[in-house]
């Protein structure tokens, strides 16, 4: 992986910590490793386990995209190795003026 595409994810990863607690999720670990692969953001929401999948792009290009069938069923597979109630994803583009983020509950 480039570091430009590293910094992009760290940054995307920044954002997503800084919007779930301001929804009111406990963040409680980030890059976990379960079974050869590993989970953006563990959480809690209201005291029930919760994965993010978080996805990241800068200009044009839509992120959801990034987060396609074979994506989600790895993620939730790994979900329930960690015994988690939901797996949410926060998609994120960044843009000169800001970034966009969108939050799919239940998006595995």
């Amino acid at each position: 992986m480039s570091h430009r595409r590293r910094r992009v994810g760290a940054l995307g990863e920044r954002l997503a910590v800084a919007t779930l607690r301001r929804h009111g999720l406990e963040v409680v670990a980030r890059n976990v490793s379960v079974d050869g692969g590993e989970l953006d953001i563990l959480a809690r929401d209201h005291g029930r386990r919760v994965v993010v999948e978080v996805r990241t792009i800068t200009g044009l290009g839509e992120p959801l995209s990034a987060f396609n069938r074979g994506k989600a069923a790895q993620v939730a597979r790994l979900a329930r190795r960690v015994e988690a109630h939901r797996v949410d994803l926060l998609a994120i583009r960044l843009a000169p003026d800001g970034a966009e983020i969108r939050w799919v509950r239940r998006a595995a």
